[in-house]
């Protein structure tokens, strides 16, 4: 009993496997269509992650900001649960629209609807988490915002 579950499961898994393959293989094949006819790149507004032995449908707007570590993701979303996705960082970030999620630093990126506060090279969003900016990314995430009553907010 215990080996036909081991087989059927590791059967269950390469199928798995094969299927992300060839639905990745299909959304580079249509990002790639979508560039070429300056079509709309986000047409979606949720994701699939994976969630134990399943997957769990996740809003976009409510990814307050992604962390790298290692190989591996770990999306926060606003309500304070997060996702473990096994990839790097530079496969989550073309899917995301760069009109609400902004990188701020190798390892972070975040959406900028979810930030409190600006301050010395640094963010605070709204669940208190502080992040610092690094300065690859300060002018780009400098233009998404307007300042209001200051002459110098190049810090």
């Amino acid at each position: 009993m215990a080996v036909w579950w081991f087989r059927a499961t590791c059967f269950h898994g390469l199928k798995y496997l094969c299927v992300n393959r060839e639905v990745l293989k299909q959304n580079y094949i249509m990002r790639t269509e979508m560039k070429a006819s300056n079509e709309c790149l986000y047409p979606t507004d949720v994701f699939l992650v994976s969630c134990g032995m399943g997957c769990k449908r996740i809003t976009v707007s409510d990814i307050a900001y992604i962390e790298a570590m290692k190989d591996n993701c770990v999306i926060h979303m606003i309500d304070g649960k997060c996702y473990t996705q096994s990839c790097p960082m530079g496969d989550i970030e073309p899917e995301l629209n760069p009109n609400m999620f902004k990188r701020i630093h190798r390892s972070f990126i975040v959406n900028i609807r979810y930030i409190d506060m600006y301050y010395y090279g640094h963010v605070v969003l709204e669940n208190g988490m502080e992040v610092h900016i690094g300065d690859k990314y300060r002018e780009d995430l400098k233009s998404s915002f307007h300042f209001w009553g200051s002459r110098n907010r190049n810090k």
